[in-house]
């Protein structure tokens, strides 16, 4: 516990915080609990000292001011646990950079295809920004989505581990027995030839005397989908073999009840970001400031995109 909650802390004033990982980790030694941390007051965060009396570390007004800041946010509970917490501070970290990226996009970004502008019939600036930018939101967020689960998956608890030999992440369990797993989002996801280099994969490690799974972030067994119907046919014991959705975070964090919790710290992180917003709001918010930004460069309606065409091609 103490060692997942260390690095929960550290990622906390990393990424939310923004001190640097040598103040994070420096300062994150010196809490025990969440309890500790938000207790602290401002003179102890001024005088943190070392055994021997000399500064650990050394902190601007500005950064004290973020971290009491940060403290008094509520965004650290003590009625949470700390792989809760760890959920907590993955999701806003995420969820805000989604926000940042979006607020970011310029028409230089978006570079809309002329080709594709003519090839589906859009005739006004509001279309060819809008699609742009929920394209280009889009591609971001599916981008970042993998390393957001994993992340996700390696804070439920302190035995799962990054994985190698192609493997996403290990889990060692009390009696030292391992099991790899291989991280997939849905259930739609695998062809037949990823499925039988997986089949090998996993039959190695099980010769190896480890387990190994197959595993889908979400999606449930029953789900009529291809890449179940050949796992059915191409994985012995498939069943025993495959971690599908509420499955896989139990099994990860060795709680029964963590995949019923887990979707509702997701929403209520979010929300402690985005308010009553939404990133969809976001988007069109974003569309609308672009197609203005349009329109005083190229001009209205179809003469605009004529234009525009004009100016690239």
């Amino acid at each position: 516990m103490p060692e997942q909650f260390h690095e929960m802390l550290i990622y906390a004033l990393e990424k939310e915080i923004g001190l640097t990982q040598t103040k994070a980790r420096s300062l994150a030694s010196c809490f025990v609990d969440i309890e500790d941390f938000l207790n602290v007051e401002a003179d102890q965060i001024k005088n943190i000292k070392s055994i021997s009396g000399k500064k650990m570390v050394k902190l601007t007004d500005d950064e004290i001011a973020r971290i009491l800041d940060f403290k008094s946010s509520g965004y650290l509970s003590s009625q949470l646990t700390v792989a809760e917490n760890y959920l907590a501070v993955i999701c806003r970290v995420f969820t805000k950079r989604q926000l940042d990226m979006i607020g970011r996009l310029t028409m230089k970004d978006l570079n809309p295809n002329p080709f594709l502008i003519r090839a589906i019939n859009l005739d006004t600036p509001e279309e060819v920004v809008r699609l742009n930018v929920y394209m280009a939101a889009t591609r971001s967020i599916v981008t970042s989505m993998g390393f957001f689960i994993e992340n996700l998956l390696l804070s439920s608890s302190e035995t799962i581990n990054k994985a190698s030999s192609g493997w996403d992440l290990i889990k060692t369990m009390d009696n030292g027995e391992r099991a790899w797993l291989q991280i997939k989002s849905g259930t739609n996801t695998m062809n037949k030839d990823q499925i039988k280099s997986w089949t090998k994969e996993i039959n190695n490690k099980i010769a190896e005397g480890d387990q190994a799974y197959l595993c889908f972030s979400y999606g449930k067994r029953n789900n009529d989908t291809v890449t179940l119907g050949l796992l059915k046919q191409l994985l012995p014991e498939w069943e025993s073999r495959t971690l599908i959705g509420g499955e896989l975070w139990n099994f990860v964090s060795d709680n029964s009840e963590y995949s019923s919790q887990l979707f509702e710290i997701l929403r209520n992180s979010a929300s402690q970001i985005l308010n009553q917003r939404s990133i969809s709001s976001e988007i069109e918010a974003c569309a609308k400031r672009l197609t203005d930004e349009f329109i005083r460069k190229y001009g209205e309606g179809e003469q605009g995109i004529s234009n525009y065409i004009e100016s690239i091609f």
